[in-house]
């Protein structure tokens, strides 16, 4: 499976009708695909979003330290007026807990030149019976940590709940992507969520 990670590549989310392959509740669009018609748009509350982000295709990379390796398939968004929540789902029968561990990258002022490449901040989640998942405040020197939040694991996947505060305030527009690892360390990433670039959430 070729991986290519271009910040520059952006999927954009807006509130509206569904595009089944892609996206639940939400229209998506790429460089190449046009915005929904203005009609085609539902008027929801401010700063309440949900997307729902999927890949269908069996593309994890092999990574022999495990006998499956973790295939993110569903990465659910919900934006509220205090915090972000993310639910992360794999493939059945790929997903062990007390191995595997995500990253969340967050793009918040949606600016590719700022941050570290481009994100403000990242989310580690570590694996089932760790400390939960800290927030870090990215820079072109690494990462300082400014709050860590618990996480609830499920059968496929887990739930994180990351509040505005610690991710700068923002207005719950931001773009992100998810990194997924097989082991809690030597880094080696199994599996991103969209393939390529970032999602847009607006």
């Amino acid at each position: 499976m070729r991986r290519t990670h271009s910040f520059r590549t952006t999927w954009r989310l807006v509130r509206g009708s569904a595009i089944a392959a892609t996206i639940t509740s939400l229209a998506a669009c790429g460089a190449r695909s046009p915005l929904p018609a203005a009609s085609d748009v539902a008027p929801i509350g401010p700063r309440q979003i949900h997307a729902e982000i999927r890949d269908s295709s069996v593309d994890a990379l092999p990574d022999y330290r495990v006998l499956v390796s973790p295939d993110l398939v569903l990465a659910g968004v919900d934006v509220g007026a205090d915090d972000i929540v993310f639910r992360l789902r794999h493939r059945p029968g790929s997903f062990e807990s007390s191995i595997t561990r995500f990253t969340i990258d967050l793009d918040t002022d949606r600016n590719a030149s700022t941050g570290l490449e481009g994100i403000e901040y990242s989310v580690f989640v570590f694996p089932d019976g760790g400390k939960g998942a800290d927030v870090a405040r990215t820079s072109s020197t690494g990462h300082a940590v400014v709050g860590t939040v618990p996480v609830t694991f499920v059968t496929d996947g887990c739930d994180v709940v990351i509040p505005h505060s610690l991710v700068g305030g923002e207005d719950g527009r931001f773009d992100f992507r998810v990194r997924v690892y097989a082991q809690p360390t030597l880094s080696i990433v199994i599996d991103v969520l969209p393939d390529n670039g970032l999602v847009r959430i607006e």
